[in-house]
């Protein structure tokens, strides 16, 4: 029995494609800001908002949209209005896919992950849309969301480990070479 069959060919390489696909993604990670003082946190969030980073506040379950963010003349608060956050900017608020800090680069709305800030408070009675002021003395934790270089290559190299393997048996079943060792001898 031969083992470099069509069907058998067109397994390995789907087998070989599903392994790439699972071997290879793409992390981020959320990294908390030193809060500091108050002047430290209004210096942090001025950068952020300079940026033009995508502000979520994060009011225990609730979640809202930070629009027109604008630092207060005393740094110690800022005004913005609360909306809903929009459906290209709620992966993190799963963890990202499969609850893995992942996100797809192919996908065009995955990507605006990478531009997000989540200002944590402590649960309170914020109202739930329209004009708001968040009190820096309020904010337990303010997370920037970035790319984890180091997960993501990891996973590259994996997949790469994995799938070079599974490449070279197809190519050598292709070629037609050794096909003693693609053959199939029964006890």
């Amino acid at each position: 029995m031969s083992f470099h069959t069509k069907p058998t060919l067109f397994l390995l390489a789907a087998f070989s494609a599903i392994l790439l696909l699972n071997a290879c993604h793409n992390y981020y990670m959320a990294t908390p800001t030193r809060l500091g003082t108050i002047k430290e946190r209004a210096a942090t969030v001025d950068s952020l908002r300079l940026a033009d980073r995508y502000f979520i506040l994060r009011n225990g379950s609730e979640f809202f949209y930070m629009s027109n963010a604008i630092l207060n003349q005393d740094h110690k608060t800022l005004e913005c209005i609360l909306d809903s956050v929009s459906p290209y900017n709620k992966l993190h608020l799963t963890n990202g896919r499969k609850g893995k800090m992942q996100y797809q680069k192919s996908t065009i709305t995955d990507l605006n992950v990478l531009n997000e800030v989540h200002f944590y408070i402590t649960p309170d009675t914020v109202p739930k849309f329209g004009k708001y002021t968040l009190d820096f003395n309020k904010v337990q934790k303010i997370e920037v969301i970035e790319k984890d270089k180091k997960r993501t290559t990891g996973s590259y190299v994996l997949g790469g480990l994995i799938i070079t393997p599974v490449i070279i048996l197809i190519t050598a079943a292709m070629a037609g070479i050794s096909s003693t060792l693609f053959t199939f001898h029964p006890f």
